[in-house]
């Protein structure tokens, strides 16, 4: 009698072969493991392409988050960036400096207020993300390539649905 083959088990093993035997309790069995899988997911998924991101481009993961954020809506401040991204003011405000040296971000002076700095993206700062972007799509597309159509858009929902009950649990740094 032949046994029956799970595939669950092949990914597990693989799994606990890459990142080690304890990876498996912590992500699927304490009272933690959905908080652990989640930090797990967002480590492994930003830190090989930020550092990627850093090695081809000289871009830190500071100043992609500030690119992009600009990509989205100009005329922010970094206070604006800070609140939308969950990152240290001092991390922002350097990579602010470095973006501007390097031509990738103007700082304007707002009329209104004199104190606040509107950022705005230069077309050398459009270009980089023109090609940084797609790396970020493709890292994105291979970590939810397991996913089918249905798993996928109900994943999305799922997680739409944590994010916005955030007000319910979490504050700005």
């Amino acid at each position: 009698m032949t046994k029956n083959h799970d595939p669950a088990f092949d990914k597990a093993s693989a799994l606990a072969g890459l990142f080690g035997p304890l990876s498996l309790t912590m992500l699927t069995d304490t009272d933690l493991s959905p908080a652990w899988r989640i930090s797990f997911l967002a480590n492994f998924f930003t830190g090989p392409i930020y550092a990627q991101v850093q090695n081809r481009f000289g871009l830190s993961r500071p100043g992609f988050v500030i690119l992009f954020s600009l990509s989205q809506q100009d005329g922010l401040v970094a206070r604006d960036i800070c609140l939308v991204t969950g990152l240290p003011k001092n991390s922002i405000s350097r990579a602010v400096t470095e973006l501007e040296a390097k031509g990738l971000i103007a700082r304007d002076t707002d009329a209104a207020d004199r104190r606040a700095k509107p950022l705005n993206l230069t077309s050398q700062g459009r270009a980089l993300l023109d090609e940084v972007v797609p790396l970020f799509k493709e890292r994105q597309a291979a970590m939810l390539a397991v996913l089918d159509e249905t798993e996928a858009a109900e994943f999305d929902r799922l997680m739409t649905k944590v994010v916005f009950a955030m007000p319910d649990w979490a504050q700005p740094i």
